[in-house]
């Protein structure tokens, strides 16, 4: 995130937080990463309230925030939006969607995760953005959309993972990403130096951060790599290790 950008997060946060305990009111702000819900604890603490964060499904990585007292419950705003094209006739991918969303004009805290699968994508987002879209959205690339509310929480079909066995000299983050994406080490490095990698929905910028079972990398426009477990060492003194890989197309 730029400087700005997060220096604008981080006053538009504090000023919800005192908002809200001046009034005594839960408010309901915009989506931010996850990696920035620390960030709402934190002011949240300050003022003597709570922050929880919601993204629509378990694990989202972009969730709205609610600042609410101890005695009042979070109040989350955001809507399912479903997006359909006719896949006879277009082949519509995650990018490309994304793309002409982010055409629009539309800041990017004023909608969550897409979830794109094979005929139908959904859009978790704010009201004030859902009423304007099946009118403004239309198309992704040359190829037409149609968007609509999709009335209540779709039953979300998360792309299947793929899993396979790999071997890396290390375990940190570059070489489990290097081997993970299929890229090359200063690639990688790139990726992470830039800003576009999250360990666990935390943004890191350290190449050579330690890497344990379990643990997801996120990559910015990429998708998502998950550390399954360690099978042994080679021969040759590499670490053969499971990875579990769910890529955007």
């Amino acid at each position: 995130m730029a400087e700005e950008n997060k220096a604008a997060l981080l006053t538009r946060l504090e000023g919800n937080a005192r908002s809200c305990s001046r009034t005594g009111r839960p408010v309901t702000g915009r989506f931010i990463p996850r990696e920035n819900v620390s960030d709402a604890v934190h002011f949240a603490r300050l003022e003597g309230i709570e922050a929880s964060a919601y993204g629509g499904y378990e694990d989202a990585e972009r969730v709205q925030i609610c600042f609410h007292p101890d005695s009042a419950p979070p109040c989350f705003t955001a809507v399912w939006m479903e997006i359909i094209w006719n896949p006879r006739f277009a082949h519509i991918t995650h990018p490309s969607l994304l793309g002409s969303l982010m055409g629009l004009g539309i800041d990017r805290s004023y909608f969550g995760d897409l979830i794109a699968a094979q005929d139908k994508a959904h859009l978790f987002c704010l009201p004030e953005i859902a009423c304007r879209l099946p009118s403004e959205w239309t198309s992704a690339g040359k190829d037409t959309i149609h968007v609509s509310p999709a009335g209540e929480a779709p039953e979300l079909s998360l792309p299947e993972g793929e899993t396979f066995q790999t071997t890396v000299a290390s375990l940190r983050l570059d070489s489990l990403l290097c081997a993970g994406m299929n890229c090359s080490r200063s690639h990688a490095q790139a990726m992470i130096r830039e800003g576009a990698v999250m360990v666990n929905h935390q943004g890191l910028v350290r190449v050579d951060h330690e890497m344990h079972e379990g643990d997801l990398i996120s990559v910015r426009g990429h998708g998502r790599i998950r550390f399954r477990e360690i099978r042994g060492t080679t021969r040759k003194d590499r670490i053969s290790i499971l990875l579990e890989r769910f890529l955007h197309h």
